[in-house]
């Protein structure tokens, strides 16, 4: 098991800026969020010679890009939209391959209207499968996250199947099927064959199930748990930490890769 954090903890770091923090708490990568304005220049429109050198930088350093997080969502009704979605997803792909980064992070999204959960379902099983080869192809995995209303891991899993590509697989969002109130067993055994890449942030929740964000092992979502099961699973992913709006850097990553790597022993 390998630990990353989101560059969420850093938004305004350079990428070597960025990869200073890793070598200083001890963390195996780092993981880029696109699409979100932040200083690591990693985004699709970066030129070809800039993309070259990201990868040398991170082949020098020693720490990997353990995956891209964008934004990308493909649960519309409207087929343009989808079709949008789909290559702006394959341009993603274009952008891992070519800096050497073997995962995006995908949303399966809100649907724009009311729809049932089969045929939200559906439209983004059959989107993800439709880019599934070509990501097949550059050896990319797409990571569809357990998130919004795919945050239940059995609706998350399910947009997998249908997609029925070895390289479409969840990335687990520990604490939002649980918020869901799946616990982490269930979850864990509905992604368990599935899951290529782990978010990470704890909480604590309100009576309405509105959480807010604690320092690993202070809040409520018992990773301890999810922790021993990646474990016994022999998971070779990542733990990937994501602090958004939370707190400092030099805060947040000594704490909790410390409070994660006691969670192995």
């Amino acid at each position: 098991m390998k630990f990353s954090f989101m560059s969420f903890s850093c938004p305004q770091a350079s990428l070597s800026e960025f990869l200073d923090y890793a070598r200083k708490y001890g963390y195996d990568g780092v993981e880029p969020r696109a699409q979100a304005q932040h200083n690591h220049g990693i985004e699709i429109e970066t030129g070809k010679e800039k993309r070259k050198e990201i990868k040398r930088i991170f082949e020098d350093s020693g720490i990997e890009c353990a995956c891209i997080a964008t934004s990308l969502r493909y649960c519309f009704t409207d087929e343009k939209k989808r079709k949008e979605s789909i290559q702006l997803t394959r341009a993603f792909i274009d952008l891992a391959a070519d800096i050497g980064v073997k995962r995006i992070r995908v949303f399966g999204g809100v649907p724009d209207k009311e729809i049932s959960v089969e045929d939200a379902t559906k439209i983004v099983g059959e989107c993800l499968g439709l880019v599934g080869e070509y990501a097949e192809k550059n050896r990319v995995f797409l990571c569809l996250e357990t998130h919004d209303f795919f945050s239940r891991a059995d609706v998350a899993v399910a947009a997998v199947k249908i997609a029925n590509n070895p390289h479409v697989r969840i990335n687990w969002d520990i604490m939002h099927p649980f918020t869901k109130n799946m616990t982490i067993k269930e979850a864990f055994d509905l992604v368990k064959d599935y899951v290529e890449h782990c978010h990470i942030h704890d909480g604590i929740y309100d009576e309405n199930r509105n959480v807010k964000l604690t320092l690993m092992g202070e809040g409520e979502i018992p990773y301890k748990t999810a922790v021993k099961l990646l474990k016994d699973l022999n998971y070779h992913g990542y733990l990937s930490g994501e602090y958004i709006n939370a707190w400092e850097p030099d805060i947040v990553l000594p704490h909790d890769i410390k409070v994660l790597k006691s969670y192995l022993l």
